[in-house]
């Protein structure tokens, strides 16, 4: 007898979490005045536990670059030139810049790209020609890491979600500090239905 796959289990298109995991009702949506500007793959993209997903679903003042798809860079110079903004790139290795020091040196809020993929991969974008007029910002306070599905599992490596909303709530933005719990209630959710999928123990 032939053997016989089993189904793959039908996920939200939005969340991508099994249907019955499902955290878009609890979704806490929100509008920054600094905004996000997220670079990613179209391979890192379709990864389940990609993180920058929550953040397109719960901040609304973000966009969206695939690196590596034709014009890329000009749409990141796009974002670089935009005068209401200041430009910045969040790289949380020393050295680096307090993004609060620029906010109050320039008068505007930010344009923060966030590289989206894994670290080795961010330490390669880094690098890229288009990045390097950026000034790099990072976290003057590094949370315990919340992200229980990595292979090699550390405290100091935080995922994208929580890099960017810790950052918001250390850089003061307005308003920012009534929906954090509830985003962060919702992602830990998240976490855990993805950690429950793959079988796997979360610490107590």
């Amino acid at each position: 007898m032939r053997n016989v796959s089993k189904l793959s289990p039908e996920r939200c298109p939005q969340c991508r979490l099994i249907v019955q995991d499902c955290i878009c009702p609890e979704n806490c949506s929100f509008r920054t005045e600094h905004k996000i500007t997220l670079l990613t793959t179209r391979k890192e993209e379709r990864i389940a536990s990609n993180t920058g997903i929550l953040l397109r679903l719960m901040l609304e003042n973000i966009s969206l670059i695939y690196v590596g798809d034709r014009g890329w860079e000009r749409e990141v110079l796009h974002e670089i030139s935009r005068e209401e903004y200041t430009p910045v790139i969040l790289f949380p290795i020393h050295p680096f810049r307090d993004g609060k020091e620029i906010i109050q040196e320039k008068g505007k809020p930010l344009n923060i790209f966030v590289l989206d993929t894994n670290w080795k991969g961010a330490r390669r974008w880094v690098h890229k020609p288009a990045f390097m007029p950026l000034q790099k910002i990072g976290l003057q306070t590094v949370p315990p890491s919340a992200y229980y599905l990595r292979k090699q599992f550390r405290e100091s490596n935080l995922c994208t979600f929580q890099a960017v909303t810790s950052l918001l709530l250390e850089l003061g933005t307005e308003g920012f500090d009534s929906v954090f719990s509830c985003m962060h209630e919702t992602f830990t959710l998240w976490v855990k239905s993805l950690a429950r999928e793959r079988g796997m123990k979360l610490p107590q």
